[in-house]
């Protein structure tokens, strides 16, 4: 049986699973390496049996492995799958691959399109590799927490709706922008932004979108623009940039979710996920499901919000950091995370959550004055207990990268060691423990002790430095 990557930067390769089955994943030590931030370091196995057939089986990955739109532990391939690995879609063939095209995400509700201007795409939003620089994509493993994109109607019947629609995309398209995050020459992730302060050049996003860049660019009208990060919750799921130039930027204009009411029409706009800084902005339309609420569901690479507004708005990958608005035109929450199934593995269908505006306003006041919250200045893999019982490891965070000109990196921590305790206490492989352990809220100096496990080492050592 063969293999065809069949989007993304990797679109067009193709591999063969022979009788030793292979390993596709994001570390160069997979048999099929992807170029996706989404994909974990080793992120499924295929293996052929006997009977022709292969048996796909996800290795614990942060974002889980999708056979014709639903999401697997284990599955077994006949040839035709349509598999989604991150934001990577790939297809399974009995025969030698055809040339690769373009594909149809699966598990995607369709609806009607109205011809108001709102965009329908067909995109998933699968978890990202969360990471302590970012926070995390983002989500989404456990329960899958994972973002589809379907067309939705505007409010209203007629062209009233479609109008109010149509000036509310216009009016926040000065105030929203592409979010680019760079290893290098490679994208290691984008999304959507928004203007908090046009003077000041400061865009807030999904502390997600920027994980694991060194290096981060903003779209604005069709170019774009160098931008540095000013500060960064990964506990809170948000992050604060800078860009110098600031022509054409317009500050966005902020609500309040004491007004916001059960079944109040809203729209989600941004970029879809891949796009270029000249992409065109795209929307979609739900209602309020409830004003304020938390979200707290079991995943490795996502914090637990403590204050979301919950929307059927469709969100689309590009979404992730992106505005959700009222009909007035004002934020009243960032994109960031949505649910496809029940925890008791039910299919749910639109129920998607953005940070609510009213914690957006105490997080970014923080960070805009170049304070950080909680972060190292590590960014971490999550590994699946598989991959850590098969490394006879315990619990904890692998290491990633430290981030140039940090403590961390000060500290000579390196890719591949583990952290198992924070401050004293024990940690597991996900970012909530973490938040836990450090505090989600902890400020810029504060003194934070890790307990760091060396490859090969029987005890850890501590490691004592500042959050950035």
């Amino acid at each position: 049986m063969w293999l065809t990557v069949r989007s993304g930067q990797d679109a067009g390769k193709s591999i063969e699973i022979e009788s030793d089955g292979l390993v596709v994943g994001r570390g160069e030590d997979c048999d099929l390496t992807l170029s996706d931030g989404r994909v974990s370091r080793r992120h499924a196995e295929f293996r052929p049996g006997p009977d022709g057939r292969v048996t796909v089986k996800d290795l614990g990955s942060g974002n889980g492995t999708y056979v014709n739109g639903e999401r697997i532990t284990e599955a077994s391939l006949t040839g035709g799958e349509q598999l989604q690995i991150g934001d990577t879609i790939l297809a399974s063939s009995g025969q030698s691959p055809a040339p690769a095209g373009s594909s149809t995400i699966l598990g995607a509700v369709p609806r009607a399109v109205s011809q108001s201007g709102v965009y329908r795409l067909v995109v998933q939003r699968s978890v990202r590799r969360a990471t302590i620089l970012s926070g995390t994509a983002i989500a989404l493993a456990g329960l899958v927490v994972v973002l589809f994109a379907t067309g939705v109607l505007p409010p209203g019947d007629g062209e009233e709706g479609s109008q109010a629609v149509q000036k509310v995309v216009s009016g926040a398209a000065p105030s929203t922008v592409l979010v680019e995050a760079l290893q290098g020459e490679r994208r290691a992730g984008s999304g959507t932004g928004w203007v908090l302060d046009a003077a000041e050049g400061l865009v807030v996003t999904n502390a997600h979108v920027v994980d694991g860049g060194s290096t981060f660019r903003i779209g604005v009208g069709g170019k774009p623009r160098d931008a540095t990060i000013v500060g960064l919750a990964p506990c809170e799921d948000l992050a604060v940039l800078e860009v110098a130039d600031r022509s054409g930027l317009r500050t966005m204009p902020l609500g309040d979710q004491r007004s916001l009411e059960l079944g109040e029409t809203v729209v989600a706009i941004g970029y879809p996920q891949g796009a270029s800084a000249g992409a065109s902005l795209t929307s979609t339309t739900g209602v309020v499901s409830v004003a304020r609420t938390s979200y707290r569901e079991a995943a490795l690479d996502i914090p637990r919000y403590p204050n979301v507004v919950q929307t059927d708005a469709a969100i689309n990958p590009g979404n992730s950091g992106g505005p959700l608005l009222d009909l007035d035109g004002r934020l009243i929450g960032v994109n960031s995370a949505g649910r496809t199934l029940s925890p008791d593995g039910r299919i749910v269908q639109g129920q998607n959550y953005a940070i609510g505006v009213d914690r957006v306003k105490e997080v970014a006041a923080a960070l805009r004055t170049g304070r950080s919250l909680a972060w190292t200045g590590l960014s971490f893999d999550y590994p699946a207990p598989e991959e850590l019982r098969r490394r006879e490891l315990p619990p904890g965070l692998l290491i990633d990268q430290a981030v140039k000109g940090t403590a961390a990196a000060s500290q000579n921590l390196r890719a591949g060691e583990l952290i198992v305790a924070v401050n004293d206490r024990a940690i597991d492989n996900s970012l909530a423990s973490y938040c836990e352990a450090v505090g989600s809220d902890a400020p810029t100096g504060t003194g934070t002790t890790l307990a760091v496990l060396a490859p090969g080492a029987s005890t850890a050592r501590d490691v004592r430095l500042e959050l950035e």
